[in-house]
């Protein structure tokens, strides 16, 4: 019977803030061992797009934007994208409330300035580096941009819920409030990075449970609840321990290839 894994990628496959770029080798052994066995390997991540430190590996699909890409096998099965009036009205209520934002698209990056700390911060976080004059400006782009997910970042909490309410509320949000990285992800209502792997692994009649999943993030809690076995990674906080199946070592200490020696043998 074949079986399915998904994998997150920041705190799960990368650790980015502590240099940690690319999977370790160990890890791409096990993945690719899963692979020969029959199986399938799967990105499930809220960023856009997929980033260079795993692009080596060859998955059998990606979830990008938290659910709203999805692609399997090189057929794009799933590819929502907000309306030019949708982006407009974020970019009015995150400018009247101090804020700034990040779009992507699969196919592209956008960014609302060059100028704000927070933002710089945001991109360090995610890439390594504070400087964003590389990546094009909204307003300059305004034509060609297809975005599927914004980030809007700000310097304090209550500008952020007050940016949150004045935006549809049927849309899918998720709000962080920790003091390194104040932001909301902001998607269209339809899948969410859980749903999408629930659909992804129905679509291909696997049965749940030979699904599995890894993950550190609050956003990764719904996807280990959908599969038949949820890995939280040593890194992740108690709240998504708590909802996972199994905890397994830190994703600097191997902990996707140690998960996998100890549940599938490999």
């Amino acid at each position: 019977m074949k079986k399915i894994a998904f994998f997150d990628i920041d705190g799960t496959m990368v650790n980015v803030p502590e240099g940690m770029m690319h999977p370790s080798t160990r890890t791409c052994e096990v993945l690719k061992e899963f692979q020969n066995q029959g199986n399938y390997i799967v990105v499930a991540t809220a960023r856009t797009q997929i980033p260079e430190s795993v692009k080596d590996i060859e998955f059998d699909g990606y979830i990008c934007s938290d659910g709203h890409y999805i692609e399997f096998q090189g057929e794009v099965l799933v590819h929502n994208i907000f309306s030019k009036e949708q982006l407009a009205l974020q970019l009015e209520v995150y400018e009247n409330f101090q804020g700034s934002c990040a779009l992507g698209g699969y196919h592209g990056n956008w960014v609302s300035t060059h100028e704000d700390p927070y933002l710089q911060k945001h991109n360090e976080i995610y890439t390594g580096s504070a400087d964003l004059t590389g990546i094009p400006l909204v307003k300059d782009s305004w034509d060609d941009i297809a975005v599927s997910s914004v980030a809007a970042v700000f310097s304090n909490a209550d500008s952020l819920r007050g940016a949150k309410a004045q935006l549809p509320q049927n849309w899918a949000i998720t709000a962080y409030e920790d003091d390194t990285d104040i932001r909301m992800d902001v998607h269209l209502e339809g899948f969410s990075k859980g749903t999408a792997c629930e659909y992804l692994y129905r679509h291909l009649n696997i049965e749940t449970k030979n699904t599995y999943a890894f993950g550190d993030g609050h956003n990764d809690i719904e996807m280990l609840q959908l599969v038949g076995h949820g890995i939280a990674m040593g890194n992740a906080s108690d709240k998504v321990k708590k909802h996972a199946d199994h905890v397994t070592r830190t994703v600097n200490n191997d902990g996707i290839a140690h998960a996998f020696k100890k549940l599938l043998d490999i």
